[in-house]
């Protein structure tokens, strides 16, 4: 097989567990053909970007990865990525001692997979000499030995000629591609050009007092109360959070201009696509240009009033641009540690802490890792790095001296510090190493800074009068105490007006299934806010009233169950605004093959109506419907869009037709005409609480995607009919049909 170009931004989008098949589907990725090698790219590559070539000898069943390492592409890709983004360092390459290198000359060879896993294989890989790190992954051995480079340095094949001509010729197409896709995107026949989507469609351009009298009575209680004491809104996805914050933000700057009083008013959001949403929100209501309100994600906030970010020329980078990107790209680095501390220093430690961390550090089991790794993310940001602790001489002394509150995560021992702030130490040198800051630690900096007399002085004018929150519920405990100290008049309580959705967790935005593991809290702070109004939304304007009466029934269907504050809201007072629709249909198909056809035959007959998600509910199913969506979108009479990410979310929002396929998880945010569920998987009597809760949680969210339509598609092979289902069709929420029987 001829030799492959590749880049890093290629290799992770291909190690989210997208199928091969699916590359001529995907809005990022493009292949291309060159005379002497094939080149992988992304839309946003350049000629500049480091290169990794790939000696494809081995690669007979795939064109990723090498034969015996097929069944593992997402994470030998992923390890690939994160091997060349270390070979791009000044200094010496050192690897995380889980990845067993040894070198010789250019040559370092390192596991390619996890240990224990594939037969131990290790790459053999070369760093090419010059300024752009590029690197060569020759093949795989299975020798431990440094002689093995050695050997290979003597009897090393040439690099293919002419492979870096075909680099530039593909990048050169990147342009053209570009308007192929936008030109894919747009067939003549589909109108793709509508309003961004929302909540209650806040961009449709109607006017503040034409909006002000379509909302509800409980919207209206909440834009019109007293701005005296800080204020939590809650509901349910569709019930209009977004909208009422936008109003009430607007409503307070028009009472302010009219007794022409100066206010300062900030929304905050959790990520710049939230950001955006907003800001277009405040535009459409046809009032000019707001000057009196900043719409910022939290990050950025910090990163223009924190002194030590200003002129900072460390050369450090920031690891995402909001706290969403940021707190993903702290997980991998988490991760990462975690990994190696395990296979080195844990023995050290193990005896000695108690038994509930040990059984965690010693679970093999990848939910319970990602698990640990948020509770640390949580520990070293909202913790250590919040009370200014750096390693040093007296850290940990002052660390064991911190108080604990019960959103962290239960240390029940000196022992069990001592190990935690021995992988924040590890975890700090990697950030070092690799020139990265988070955006935990520019908060925690922020912090500090909020706190000193010069900061007092400045926020008579840099702070704000009222502070609109939306999506509180994702927000660290670091990052709700940043908030306290963003108002204006240190003589009060700050306002804070928090938009909640209590099913939603940070949590499982990042780390899907694996939350069901955490043991720190999501657990709402509001210390120093003063006293709280709560204020929740009845009505939901998403879905019609036959989608919510089985959003109703999946929730009503385990009463006995502990499904804990997520599932907090009243759903018997809550209504649907949407003109009736069709009664959701459940398809049972003979077996999978059946299944898929169904699911096609839905995609031709929905897809003029508007746009259409396939939503998967269990994410272990990922790539059976990925190699789906691949089939679909070859035919060339649809546009598909796949997402494996919440950052793959963007630019979706705007297509009025289309079929998006993706992990339900993901969906979020985003608002379809008709919905396709798949991939539910069995909620059998003898699952634990946990798991449970996770399945129909992202149930539900499949299900509140919908506006109008919603087909769920089950197959005998997979066990048929789920109960909570079955029961749906017999109390006449659901129709069932009989699906296809080959």
């Amino acid at each position: 097989m001829r030799p492959l170009v590749t880049t890093v931004r290629a290799l992770k989008e291909l190690a989210t567990g997208l199928s091969p098949d699916a590359i001529a589907a995907s809005p990022l990725l493009l292949e291309n053909a060159g005379k002497s090698v094939d080149v992988l790219l992304t839309l946003e590559d350049t000629e500049k970007d480091q290169r990794i070539v790939l000696i494809r000898d081995e690669f007979s069943e795939d064109r990723f990865v090498p034969r015996h390492l097929v069944d593992l592409r997402p994470e030998v890709l992923s390890r690939v990525a994160s091997f060349a983004e270390r070979a791009r360092t000044t200094g010496p390459l050192t690897l995380p001692r889980g990845w067993h290198q040894y070198k010789h000359n250019n040559l370092i060879a390192f596991f390619a997979v996890s240990r224990g896993s594939a037969e131990a294989s290790r790459w053999i890989a070369e760093l090419l000499p010059g300024d752009g790190s590029d690197i060569v992954l020759w093949g795989t051995t299975n020798s431990d030995k440094k002689a093995a480079l050695e050997d290979f340095e003597l009897a090393k094949p040439e690099m293919p000629t002419g492979w870096e001509g075909d680099w530039k010729a593909a990048v050169a197409n990147i342009p053209e591609r570009r308007a192929q896709r936008r030109r894919a995107a747009t067939p003549p026949d589909v109108e793709i050009l509508m309003p961004p989507l929302g909540e209650q469609s806040t961009t449709k351009g109607w006017s503040y007092e034409k909006w002000l009298a379509s909302i509800t009575d409980d919207q209206r209680s909440f834009v019109e109360a007293s701005t005296g004491k800080s204020i939590r809104l809650r509901g349910p996805a569709g019930s209009g959070k977004t909208l009422a914050l936008t109003l009430k933000a607007t409503r307070e700057v028009r009472k302010a201009r009219q007794a022409s009083v100066d206010l300062r008013v900030l929304m905050v959001t959790h990520s710049w696509s939230l950001a955006t949403d907003v800001a277009d929100s405040l535009d459409s209501m046809g009032m000019g240009l707001f000057q009196e309100i900043d719409v910022f994600p939290l990050l950025e906030i910090a990163k223009t009033i924190s002194p030590q970010y200003a002129n900072d020329d460390s050369g450090f980078s920031l690891a995402g641009d909001d706290s969403l990107s940021g707190k993903q790209a702290q997980l991998d680095q988490i991760l990462e540690v975690l990994d190696e501390f395990i296979v080195g220093d844990w023995i050290t430690y193990r005896e000695r802490v108690t038994e509930g961390l040990r059984v965690r550090f010693d679970s093999p089991e990848i939910n319970e890792r990602k698990a640990l790794a948020w509770d640390l993310l949580v520990e070293f940001g909202s913790v250590i790095g919040a009370a200014a602790i750096f390693p040093g001489a007296g850290a940990e002394a002052r660390y064991f001296q911190l108080p604990r509150a019960t959103w962290m995560l239960p240390l029940e021992s000196r022992d069990d510090l001592r190990v935690t702030f021995a992988l924040y130490t590890k975890y700090m040198a990697n950030l070092d190493a690799r020139a990265i800051l988070t955006s935990d630690q520019v908060l925690a900096d922020l912090l500090s800074h909020l706190e000193t007399h010069a900061w007092n002085r400045n926020r008579r004018t840099q702070g704000y009068d009222l502070i609109f929150v939306d999506e509180f519920h994702l927000f660290s405990p670091l990052e709700r105490q940043v908030l306290h100290y963003l108002s204006r008049d240190v003589s009060m309580y700050p306002r804070v007006f928090m938009a909640v959705d209590p099913r939603q967790s940070p949590s499982e935005a990042f780390i899907g299934f694996a939350a069901d593991e955490t043991r720190s809290s999501s657990i709402a702070m509001y210390d120093d806010i003063g006293e709280i109004t709560n204020f929740e939304l009845a009505t939901v304007y998403r879905f019609t009233p036959q989608i919510l009466d089985l959003i109703k029934h999946v929730h009503h269907e385990f009463p006995t169950l502990d499904l804990g504050s997520d599932w907090d809201i009243n759903f018997s007072a809550v209504e649907s605004a949407q003109q009736p629709g069709e009664v959701p249909v459940l398809s049972v198909a003979a077996s999978r093959p059946a299944e898929e056809i169904d699911i096609a035959k839905a995609v031709q007959q929905l897809y003029q109506k508007g746009r259409i998600a396939l939503a998967i509910v269990d994410p272990r199913q990922w790539r059976r419907f990925s190699e789906l969506a691949s089939r679909i979108g070859e035919s060339g009479k649809f546009h598909v869009s796949t997402v494996q990410s919440r950052s793959d979310v963007e630019g979706l929002r705007h297509r009025g037709r289309g079929l998006v396929v993706g992990p339900a998880e993901y969906l979020a945010g985003l608002q379809f005409d008709s919905v396709l569920v798949a991939g539910v998987p069995e909620m059998r009597i003898n699952q634990t609480p946990n798991e449970r809760t996770r399945s129909l949680s992202l149930l539900y969210l499949a299900l509140s995607r919908a506006q109008r339509e919603v087909r769920v598609y089950v197959n005998e092979d997979d066990g048929g009919e789920v109960e909570v289902l079955t029961r749906a069709v017999a109390n006449g929420i659901m129709k069932r049909e009989r699906g296809s029987l080959v």
